[in-house]
């Protein structure tokens, strides 16, 4: 796709870990709410993302805001990678790549 892997960011998983300990530790460990809300926390994975990637992003026609949807649909990704360490940086940006292209409009237009 054209699109580099980005540094794995190591403080940014950091941050999503100490957000969901902080939200409630022993017993609630599978709290889908409380995971999903921890790897949002502050956008900071987008926005690391997007920093990355704008300039191709926005020639293929994704824009902020549908980049995030598109992240939306990696929630569970994102929270595998963070929180579960079952994900590595290097396969949960691959599955990011596949839905870029999925919703890229350079790649509907072929």
């Amino acid at each position: 796709m054209g699109i580099p892997t980005p540094r794995e960011p190591e403080n940014i998983k950091e941050l999503i870990r100490t957000i969901r300990a902080r939200m409630g530790g022993e017993g609630s460990r599978s709290d889908i709410d409380y995971d999903s809300l921890s790897v949002w926390g502050f956008n900071k994975l987008p926005k690391y993302l997007w920093e990355q990637w704008k300039t191709e992003l926005k020639e293929r026609g994704i824009t902020w805001q549908k980049f995030l949807r598109i992240l939306k649909l990696h929630t569970l990704d994102m929270i595998q990678w963070a929180l579960r360490d079952s994900l590595s940086w290097s396969e949960l940006v691959g599955k990011i790549e596949k839905s870029i292209e999925n919703y890229s409009k350079r790649e509907q237009n072929i």
